[in-house]
């Protein structure tokens, strides 16, 4: 018997067989295959077929009784074998599984490299997409920075609310001048209630009274964020001031 093919490959091949895996017609049809299979690797007893294939030993024997017939099997000594012919058909199953193997490796693969050219592709896409971005994000610094030198180019932002500070007390001038540094730096008009307290390392009563005041007088406005907390905001009238300034 060649000896182009291993055990193991024959189990493969058995085990794909079984399953109706690789070959097509019918369930009888892809038995007696897995059958012919199993016996060019060595000679069986039926009950050794059964088992190995996970048939009933009365089901194999109908089987290798008709394709004994057929001059494809011969029994001698208790045990199985191929005859030419069916060593003949072995080998061209064994070959039509190698071929059908190459294939499926054959098309993973291209798979594979196809993959590979899909990445790179998108890493290209991915690198153009991250260099835009960083352009925008410079772009975008760089109109920041030119607003907060312009503020800074103007005059005092204090001098043109200093009617308003001058009404003020100690403690809602030192609120109002927070309020106003961050609206310098950032351009912001609100904060939070937490983030004031906490920078100013402020009593909770306190800066309440001192809110409530500025809030009365218009400067600023209260408002219950159901998601954020509290913010402080300064008022139209205050925004607006700071606009014309």
């Amino acid at each position: 018997m060649s000896e182009e093919y291993h055990s193991d490959d024959i189990e493969e091949i058995i085990q794909q067989i079984s399953e109706e895996k690789l070959f097509t017609g019918s369930p009888r049809s892809k038995l007696v295959e897995a059958i012919l299979i199993l016996l060019y690797a060595r000679p069986l007893r039926t009950s050794e077929i059964a088992a190995n294939l996970g048939y009933e030993t009365k089901y194999i024997s109908s089987y290798l009784s008709y394709w004994k017939k057929k001059g494809l099997v011969y029994q001698e000594g208790g045990r199985w074998h191929l005859s030419r012919k069916g060593e003949e058909l072995a080998k061209e199953l064994m070959e039509s599984y190698t071929n059908s193997k190459f294939k499926e490796i054959l098309l993973l693969a291209k798979q594979i490299l196809d993959t590979k050219q899909v990445k790179q592709s998108i890493n290209n896409k991915t690198k153009e997409k991250q260099d835009k971005n960083k352009q925008e994000l410079l772009l975008f610094i760089d109109d920041q920075t030119s607003k907060i030198e312009n503020k800074q180019q103007k005059s005092n932002i204090t001098d043109c609310i200093k009617e308003i500070l001058k009404r003020l007390d100690q403690d809602e001038k030192e609120i109002i001048k927070y309020l106003l540094d961050k609206y310098m730096e950032w351009g912001t008009t609100y904060i939070y209630l937490d983030q004031l307290q906490e920078e100013l390392k402020a009593d909770t009563n306190w800066i309440f009274k001192v809110l409530k005041g500025l809030q009365t007088k218009r400067l600023l406005y209260i408002y219950q964020d159901p998601k954020m907390g509290i913010r402080i905001g300064l008022s139209q009238t205050l925004k607006k001031l700071l606009s014309d300034c």
